[in-house]
C-alpha cells in the first residue's frame, strides 16, 4: 500500500509539472485581456500590447497607464504562485530515475537543490511588484534566472547520460539553455535607455524565453510521467 501511494505521489509530481505552465499559459492570457493600460514608454497605450509589455507588468498593482490593475493583478498572482509550487514536487520526484547511478544521482540532487533555490526567488519575485518593489522585484528575478539556468545544466548532464532516460529530454533542456543565452545577449546588447524598436525587441525575447520554458517543462512533465508509468507495470 505504501509503494503504491509512494509511486501514485511521483505520477502527481509528473502530472502537477504539466498542470502549471498550462494553467499559466492560459489565465496570463486572460489576465492580459483585464490589464489595464500602459507601456514603459507610452503610457496611454490601450490595453496590453503583447509585443511591448512584460509579465511583469500583469503583475502591477497599478498599470503603467496609471490606472488600477487589481483583476490582472489577482489573477496573474495566483496562477505565477501555483506556477511556482508545481516544480516543487517535481523537484524531488525526478531524483527517482537516477538512484541506479551514483554519479548522476549525485548531480541530479545537486540540480534539484538549485531549482528549489531557484523556486524561492520566483515566489520573491511574484510577490513583489515592480511598481511598488522595482529593486528587490528585479534582484529577486536576476537569482530566479541565474539559479534556474544552473539548475537546468545540473538536469541536462544527469538526463544526457543516463541510458535509462530518452536523450530527446536532455535535448529539449539543451534548447531552453540556448533560448535563455540569445535572452541574456540580447538583454546586456541593448542600450539602457528605452526605445520604442528596444522595448519591442526586450518583451518580444521576455516572450520567446519565457513560454520555452513552460514547453520545455511540459514535455519533461510528460517524459516523466510516461517513464513512471513505465515503472510501474514492471
Amino acid at each position: 500500500m505504501l509503494m503504491k501511494i509512494h509511486k501514485n505521489w511521483k505520477i502527481f509530481a509528473s502530472l502537477f509539472i504539466i498542470f502549471g505552465p498550462a494553467q499559466y499559459i492560459i489565465l496570463t492570457a486572460v489576465a492580459m485581456l483585464f490589464y489595464a493600460g500602459g507601456t514603459l514608454i507610452n503610457p496611454i497605450s490601450p490595453g496590453y500590447f503583447f509585443w511591448g509589455n512584460f509579465f511583469s507588468d500583469l503583475g502591477r498593482v497599478i498599470a503603467l497607464s496609471g490606472a488600477p490593475n487589481d483583476i490582472s493583478f489577482v489573477i496573474f498572482t495566483i496562477t505565477a504562485l501555483i506556477l511556482s509550487i508545481s516544480f516543487i514536487p517535481f523537484a524531488f520526484a525526478i531524483t527517482s530515475f537516477f538512484k541506479n547511478d551514483r554519479k548522476l544521482y549525485l548531480i541530479v540532487r545537486v540540480g534539484s537543490l538549485v531549482c528549489l533555490t531557484s523556486i524561492i526567488f520566483l515566489i520573491g519575485t511574484i510577490l513583489t511588484p515592480w511598481d511598488i518593489f522595482a529593486n528587490t522585484h528585479l534582484l529577486f528575478a536576476n537569482l530566479f534566472n541565474l539559479t534556474g539556468v544552473l539548475g537546468i545544466v545540473f538536469f541536462t548532464v544527469a538526463v544526457l547520460y543516463n541510458k535509462d532516460y530518452p536523450n530527446r529530454y536532455a535535448f529539449v533542456y539543451i534548447a531552453l539553455l540556448i533560448v535563455g543565452i540569445t535572452y541574456t545577449i540580447v538583454l546586456i546588447s541593448i542600450p539602457k535607455s528605452i526605445t520604442l524598436d528596444g522595448l519591442i525587441i526586450q518583451a518580444s525575447m521576455q516572450k520567446v524565453s519565457q513560454y520555452s520554458f513552460l514547453i520545455c517543462f511540459l514535455i519533461q512533465g510528460y517524459g516523466a510521467w510516461k517513464l513512471q508509468k513505465y515503472k510501474i507495470k514492471l
